[in-house]
């Protein structure tokens, strides 16, 4: 392990100076898919911290689903880069499919809320990979929908039915096409229980807009929070084009 210098008179915490450091190697591939990190001795003998102090530092690790701990093997980084291009924004679990994973859903706020044009369904979704132990979540994904155009669809369960493909199968309507802007959403209680902590992160990147139908008529609103474990390829066209760029 490289030494990195622990600064006590930085106004930053130790466990959290530690933290980043190690999620960055985990992040850069220093530390890769399968490999154990530092032991808590190591750590504690090289920058003179308490274990208490290191402990910490790992415990949010293991909250973004970066690092698993098993009795007699250590720390191991469960850490895999996911690209995922916004160009081909689609639903969720088409994605996961291709990614070879298991997609799990977890339903924060279906409701039916009244809006300009009359009744929307309001459907806020965390988004992620099923584990052996815990989900990993990905996305916070909020749609607003027009009752109108899909009535009914407030009566679905979203934790077992994708609901790109009850728009397919029940309304004869498939999305293709999007219109989304990138933001930052900042840190709040609901990121905070969907990503767990995340120290010195301010904020998350967000891309927000409108999806079509290939009549170009709204299905939905949309808006996506992205877990910061997640490596996020956006596409522009450009002449025909598509040119990728990863946001620092």
């Amino acid at each position: 392990m490289t030494e990195f210098a622990l600064d006590p008179q930085d106004s930053t915490p130790l466990y959290t100076q530690l933290y980043r450091d190690l999620r960055q190697r985990i992040l850069d591939g220093t530390y890769p898919e399968g490999d154990a990190i530092p032991s808590e001795t190591a750590m504690r003998d090289l920058h003179g911290i308490t274990r208490s102090t290191v402990r910490h530092a790992v415990s949010l690790l293991v909250s973004e689903g970066l690092v698993r701990q098993i009795r007699g093997k250590g720390t191991l980084v469960t850490y895999t880069p996911i690209n995922h291009s916004v160009w081909n924004f689609g639903g969720f679990t088409d994605f996961s499919k291709a990614q070879h994973q298991r997609p799990v859903t977890k339903v924060l706020t279906q409701s039916v809320e009244e809006g300009p044009r009359g009744p929307q369904l309001l459907l806020v979704r965390a988004r992620g990979f099923a584990n052996d132990d815990a989900p990993t979540y990905l996305n916070l994904d909020t749609s607003v929908l027009e009752l109108s155009r899909f009535p009914g669809l407030e009566r679905f369960d979203f934790e077992r039915h994708s609901l790109y493909q009850v728009l397919r199968e029940h309304y004869e309507v498939a999305p293709v096409r999007n219109e989304l802007k990138l933001s930052v959403a900042l840190s709040s209680e609901l990121t905070r229980q969907v990503f767990g902590e995340q120290p010195g992160v301010p904020g998350f990147i967000c891309a927000s807009g409108e999806v079509y139908d290939s009549s170009d008529q709204l299905v939905e609103h949309t808006s996506v929070i992205y877990s910061p474990s997640l490596e996020m390829h956006v596409g522009t066209s450009w002449n025909g084009a598509v040119n990728e760029s990863v946001p620092a």
